[in-house]
């Protein structure tokens, strides 16, 4: 996703304490749940259906927001439901259809955190590493001395980024990480939010260097193999390490399968992945950021990861993987509920934000509407 308004660097108040234990996304206000939390599917099979009355939908509502979404949104490629871990409704567009692979752009990044994770907790790094002793390049100066792991996975290493500016200057530089190593430092580690779409990247070489092999193989071994994701593409940079930050794609059924993980505190079945303080991390408000453009409101970031208070609707929280041109997949806990919207994206050029904008307000937000709460 090459966020505009972030290239200058937005100055933060503070950033949220990473404690663990604490609630990542707050508490939904008066009337608004949360709805009893399920056992956990596994994940590695294929989705259980359900009708939308049997999982607490209006189903009026559900069918209508499916009805009017091509509509909405002219480059919609897929709409996919879930909720209380059983498919509802799923619709495709445009020629596509459920088995399509679609490129998701920066919903790529949270897998990658999550590679971060499943070495993290094998003991293989660790958030609080310093950059230069997971990264060995000859780019490596004194004023990277001070970068952390979680700095680059909260998007606060303080070096200067633009997706706009360098994005595709960086994929044809040859040099992935070089590139973004030689860029300007403009704050010290932990001060600024700066998306940067080159040190997600620089995570995925660390997971490289830490697992001493292939970060594909280590993503198909230990996260997507468990997770029934066989169908996907995921490039590799001139490196030979895939992309870190935006080339992941994945069917929408296995996309929302990435969504329900982190749902259920990084656990599939009975079966733990990644360790929950690691889920609750990547999905917390380590950040806090306010409004971004139509998208999301008074938003937050996580490890590689976006989190909007209101995004399940007043006093709702979600958290939200989000790609360029509109990939979502969009989890709002108090419902049990996983939205997967994906695009058609290639050449939409400045109507980046507002294809995006029209997606999450025009899309996601009519089936949210359509998820009413259940009581106990």
């Amino acid at each position: 996703m090459r966020v505009r308004w972030l290239v200058g660097a937005l100055c933060l108040a503070g950033l949220a304490a990473c404690e663990s234990g604490a609630d990542p996304l707050g508490p939904g206000g008066p009337g608004n749940g949360p709805d009893p939390v399920p056992p956990p599917v596994d994940l590695s099979r294929v989705w259980a259906t359900s009708t939308a009355a049997a999982q607490g939908f209006d189903p009026d509502l559900l069918k209508a927001a499916f009805a009017e979404a091509e509509g909405a949104v002219p480059n919609l490629r897929s709409l996919v439901v879930v909720r209380n871990g059983r498919l509802v409704r799923e619709a495709y567009f445009g020629g596509m259809h459920r088995d399509s692979a679609f490129a998701l752009r920066s919903v790529t990044k949270t897998v990658t955190a999550l590679l971060v994770g499943l070495a993290a907790d094998r003991g293989l790094l660790a958030p609080d590493d310093l950059m230069r002793d997971r990264l060995s390049h000859p780019s490596l100066r004194a004023e990277h001395d001070a970068i952390r792991v979680r700095d680059l996975l909260t998007m606060t290493s303080g070096m200067q980024w633009s997706d706009e500016e360098n994005f595709n200057p960086w994929v044809r530089s040859g040099r992935p990480v070089g590139y973004v190593l030689d860029l300007t430092v403009v704050a010290a580690p932990g001060q600024r939010f700066i998306y940067n779409t080159g040190g997600s990247h620089l995570l995925a070489m660390m997971v490289e260097n830490a697992v001493g092999g292939s970060a594909l193989e280590f993503a198909e071994r230990e996260l997507l193999g468990p997770l029934g994701i066989e169908n996907k593409r995921w490039p590799v940079m001139q490196d030979s390490v895939i992309v870190g930050a935006a080339a992941l794609a994945l069917r929408p059924r296995d996309a929302a399968k990435v969504g329900q993980f982190l749902l259920q505190g990084g656990r599939s079945g009975s079966r733990q992945i990644v360790s929950p303080a690691w889920a609750e991390a990547q999905i917390g408000r380590l950040v806090a950021l306010g409004d971004i453009d139509f998208v999301l409101r008074d938003a937050g970031y996580g490890y590689q990861t976006w989190s909007d208070r209101q995004g399940g609707g007043d006093d709702v929280s979600a958290f939200v993987m989000w790609g360029y041109g509109g990939q979502f997949v969009w989890v709002v806990p108090n419902r049990q509920l996983v939205v997967v919207a994906q695009t058609h994206w290639r050449g939409i050029g400045d109507r980046n934000f507002e294809q995006a904008g029209q997606v999450a307000d025009r899309v996601v937000r009519s089936v949210i509407e359509a998820a009413r709460p259940i009581r106990r």
